[in-house]
């Protein structure tokens, strides 16, 4: 077996085929995210991803899409929007997950939902992380009325709440593969709002960030494009959410809500209503990924279990050392390294974290103690 590295752009039209076929053979790669489609898309606005392929008697069966950084070290294509990570491979091929890396040039990378169903990073420093992900392929009716036969209580605070909002705000309104450019555009804006108010880096700021949202919006295939959902209550855009989808597996990205909508709970209230709209435009999976686990379990009752760590030869496991405050600014830096390709983005980012300190800490104030508050929701 041969590994190669090339440029994404250096692919052909047959290998492209090759790659989506190999993920549609294995459900666990059905994700847009470790796709041939999105690692043209980020290619095509930040211009440095390459692909590890794997070729068998002249047969090529892994391929895996990275951006190469210095020392052997590589980021996930796409990151931060990288969700998930494989290496995309015949369903019987058998593979040194480490070796393979080494051979792409990959020494160590960090990986936050590594999707590994044969096995391959056994011996890696991993820990397991769920990722929530709604499968709606008996309709979303049929959904919905599972979870309220799993928890009746639950699904009567959520009616209630869905009547408040409308009783107090308007009519719900629900917009599924929304086509407006206003509304997109207030989609993001609340979210960057929020960045600001939190003092978390604004991972939207960067060109190629925009560049390739507005160039997803504008894709209105569904084999491969952005998909923007709408919950309006009057005249109110009460949430909204952006990201990527591939053929039926959605994976929204930016999730945003209004703040005077708080009251009201949107975000279950607006998953509600995307669990009964999604199949409207074909929409099978709801990839919510990993974290905020208190509001998508209620939703995605069977959690599928990746992996988070570092992979490669020089790959080592979290400490806690790394877990606490020095951990914290690690993260922040490695957030800011790989959606800032520039050296002027990074100092702009970095001097954004400074000056943001103050409200991040008042930011995690208010989340602990609203943790603290007991809900239904």
């Amino acid at each position: 077996m041969k590994v190669t590295t090339i440029s994404v752009d250096a692919l052909t039209e047959g290998q492209i085929d090759r790659w989506a076929t190999l993920q549609r053979e294995t459900p666990e790669f059905g994700s847009p995210l470790v796709g041939p489609y999105f690692a043209q898309l980020v290619q095509r606005y930040r211009g440095d991803v390459d692909v590890a392929i794997a070729t068998d008697d002249g047969r090529d069966v892994a391929y895996f899409a990275f951006h190469k950084a210095i020392h052997g070290h590589g980021r996930p294509v796409g990151a931060p929007f990288s969700d998930y990570q494989a290496i995309v491979s015949d369903p019987g091929l058998k593979l040194d997950g480490t070796a393979f890396l080494a051979e792409a040039g990959i020494e160590r990378m960090a990986v936050s939902g590594l999707m590994d169903p044969h096995g391959w990073f056994q011996s890696a420093p991993l820990e397991p992380t769920l990722g929530y992900r709604l499968s709606l392929k008996d309709g979303g009716a049929v959904k919905l009325e599972r979870l309220r036969q799993a928890n009746p209580k639950w699904a009567k605070n959520l009616r209630r709440l869905a009547n408040k909002m409308e009783r107090e705000l308007g009519p719900i309104r629900f917009i599924t593969g929304d086509q407006d450019p206003s509304a997109l555009d207030a989609v993001l804006q609340l979210k960057i709002d929020q960045y600001h108010e939190t003092g978390l880096t604004d991972v939207l700021r960067p060109q190629w960030v925009k560049a390739m949202m507005q160039d997803l919006f504008s894709r209105t295939n569904p084999g491969f494009g952005g998909c923007l959902i709408t919950l309006y209550a009057g005249d109110y855009l009460v949430s909204g959410q952006f990201g990527v989808r591939q053929g039926g597996w959605y994976h929204p990205w930016i999730a945003s809500t209004c703040p005077k909508a708080h009251p009201f709970s949107p975000g279950i209230v607006f998953l509600s209503q995307m669990v009964s709209h999604a199949e409207n435009i074909g929409i099978e999976t709801i990839d919510l990924a990993q974290g905020h686990s208190r509001y998508k379990s209620q939703f995605a009752r069977n959690p599928v279990t990746v992996q988070a760590g570092q992979i490669g030869r020089r790959a080592t496991a979290v400490s806690t050392a790394q877990t606490g405050p020095i951990g914290m600014i690690q993260k922040r830096l490695d957030l800011i390294a790989s959606v800032e390709p520039d050296l002027a983005g990074r100092l702009h980012a970095g001097w954004a974290a400074v000056t943001s300190a103050p409200r991040r800490l008042v930011a995690r104030g208010k989340a602990q103690q609203v943790d603290r508050v007991s809900s239904h929701d």
